[in-house]
């Protein structure tokens, strides 16, 4: 049936649709499990709700509108939160390096986001390999460690160790970024390493609630530039701390409340590097649906350059 589907959409749009990797309760974001396989994946408590439908995909499609898939089955989704992902080549790139998942793991839901980098392809496998290491340390753990922190600590360090075998493999270097959002109950534990960022978005304010491991960075908080002057830095894309690149890491953990009305937001610099904080809040703050949201974004992001590809996790807690 999904097959059936995905040519129909592939002869609509005349763009190419690129399939999730199935994984054990890999799913879309309103429940509704995936089983294509292909190269990449770009892609509770006791009473559970949907006020509106949410979709995860991952897209690698040349210069073109994002495309979503509907699906039915909401059985699943926490109560009280919704949630939307999607993935964008951009306008410039010939390859789209990112990658994203979301697993649904009974009283949780796992959210993680990867930039890769390494030249052609291997950015692509990096990601992919960085997601699914995230989201098999956490579904193989989560239900015996009640440490969070912790356990996505340990899926981050787990990922890690992957992307680096592959990389020695392979004779190249690999890279990318991460962050994780491991959401139970309305606790948010988090966890980045590199310059992919999650935010905390309500009313009157947006906060990063992780930091860029870049060099722009680091020179922001020595007073040496501004955030605006560090957006247009020549080396904006330097970092300092990645993925697969050294035996040992050091993870950035933090602990978030997610508070009825705000918006948890996961994305690549594809995004945050072409829009502004002040705009990425306007649209959350706005855009009462996950989906219109992080489609927003996305256009938003190749409007004013589509430079880099874009990627967001849009996460509303209703």
């Amino acid at each position: 049936m999904e097959h059936g589907l995905l040519e129909c959409l592939k002869k609509i749009t005349k763009r190419r649709v690129q399939e999730v990797v199935t994984m054990p309760h890999l799913t879309s974001g309103n429940g509704h499990q995936i089983g294509l396989t292909l190269q990449a994946t770009k892609k509770s408590s006791n009473a559970t709700r949907m006020p509106q439908p949410v979709h995860t995909l991952r897209l690698s499609t040349p210069l073109c509108e994002p495309v979503s898939l509907d699906a039915s089955d909401q059985s699943t989704i926490p109560q009280s939160t919704a949630w939307y992902g999607i993935t964008d080549r951009g306008r410039v790139r010939e390859h789209n390096e990112d990658n994203f998942a979301i697993l649904e793991l009974a009283d949780k839901v796992l959210f993680v986001l990867a930039d890769g980098m390494g030249g052609h392809d291997a950015g692509e496998v990096a990601s992919r390999i960085a997601t699914e290491t995230v989201c098999n340390v956490v579904k193989e753990n989560h239900v015996t460690s009640t440490d969070y922190p912790r356990l996505v600590e340990r899926a981050v360090q787990a990922a890690n160790i992957e992307v680096l075998r592959e990389g020695v493999r392979r004779r190249s270097d690999l890279g990318t970024t991460l962050s994780v959002a491991l959401v139970v109950n309305d606790i948010v534990y988090a966890a980045n390493v590199g310059d992919s960022r999650i935010y905390w978005i309500e009313n009157g304010s947006i906060s990063q609630i992780t930091k860029d491991h870049s060099l722009v960075a680091k020179l922001v908080e020595a007073g040496k530039l501004t955030k605006e002057e560090a957006r247009n830095h020549p080396q904006s894309n330097l970092l300092i701390r990645t993925v697969g690149n050294d035996e040992t890491i050091k993870a950035d953990t933090f602990r978030v409340s997610l508070k009825k009305g705000g918006t948890l937001l996961l994305c690549t610099d594809g995004l945050w590097g072409d829009v502004t904080d002040d705009e990425i809040h306007r649209v959350c703050t706005l855009e009462e649906n996950a989906r219109a949201a992080g489609d927003r974004l996305v256009e938003m992001a190749k409007e004013h350059s589509g430079k880099d590809n874009i990627t967001v996790v849009v996460v509303k807690a209703l």
